[in-house]
């Protein structure tokens, strides 16, 4: 923290006045951290602090128009520690669905894209009964140009929770989108349908798919206007 906050006051985005403050309200976040009983308040206010800092820090640099040197230990400190403030609540809370989901959003909007996947692992690991972070995941792998792996998650997602509308909704509108691709890219490099093919930009994948949601009783059908 020394180097984080000596690099502050050399760049002028903080004078060694509120260096100080800083650290004290970090001391004082910390102190609350390690109670005999620590509350999941108490995490989601440091982190809040914390994001402050960073958007004030950004404003700062911004105003400064400092010159292009490269990254220094300012330039990710602050972004690095609230990762790291939720890797330590989602440890104390295992139990606590929202706090892996705050997580991911955060490593996702940070750019920390193989963090935010592997966090996306962890919480499927504690909550295998959570639709919701089945999309979540599935999501971030088609983010990341890997719809084998999205199907991959959302096929796994099915064969624990067969009955939930949300999975099967999404199951189904992703296999939709992989048709719709192959139909266009096929057009245009003019391959000829062959019975196989056909068989699948006839929506025979989809068929399947409502087909084994009715099996469940899913409503997949009406959720999807298909």
């Amino acid at each position: 923290m020394l180097a984080e906050l000596k690099d502050f006051v050399e760049k002028g985005m903080f004078t060694k006045e509120e260096t100080k403050a800083i650290v004290k309200k970090r001391t004082a976040y910390e102190t609350t951290l390690i109670r005999r009983i620590p509350r999941k308040v108490d995490y989601i206010r440091y982190i809040e602090y914390e994001e402050a800092l960073e958007k004030l820090r950004c404003k700062r640099v911004e105003r400064l128009d400092l010159p292009k040197t490269g990254p220094s230990i300012s330039s990710y400190s602050i972004t690095r520690r609230i990762l790291w403030l939720h890797e330590r609540a989602v440890k104390r809370f295992k139990s606590d669905v929202d706090l892996w989901v705050r997580y991911i959003r955060v490593a996702q909007r940070d750019g920390a894209n193989g963090l935010a996947g592997r966090v996306c692992a962890r919480a499927l690991q504690m909550h295998p009964n959570e639709p919701g972070l089945y999309v979540i995941a599935a999501m971030h792998e088609l983010d990341q140009m890997s719809a084998e792996s999205a199907r991959t998650i959302l096929q796994r997602g099915l064969r624990i929770n067969r009955e939930s509308l949300l999975l099967w909704r999404e199951y189904v509108k992703m296999e939709i989108g992989f048709v719709e691709g192959l139909r266009r890219r096929w057009a245009v490099l003019g391959v000829e349908e062959q019975e196989s093919m056909r068989e699948v930009l006839d929506g025979g994948i989809v068929r399947t798919a409502i087909a084994e949601a009715r099996k469940g009783k899913i409503l997949v059908r009406s959720a999807i206007g298909y």
